[in-house]
């Protein structure tokens, strides 16, 4: 598996309600596309996503994994 930054500039939490906020995930998938399909696992209504690799090393970990 690889490290997958997915990104995108509007979407929120699954369950939330109101208004769409730029974000990002942090997740472990086989693919990009499978990546994208993860942070579906935490977030809804994704617009505008960006799927980025990442090694281990330059992962923000001031963040908290979901």
């Amino acid at each position: 598996m690889k490290t997958y930054k997915v990104s995108w500039k509007k979407g929120r939490r699954v369950g939330a309600i109101g208004i769409f906020y730029p974000d990002s995930v942090i997740v472990e998938a086989n693919s990009p596309e499978e990546a994208h399909l993860k942070a579906y696992d935490t977030h809804d209504h994704l617009m505008f996503v960006d799927v980025e690799e990442v090694n281990e090393n330059n992962i923000d970990r001031q963040r908290p994994l979901p």
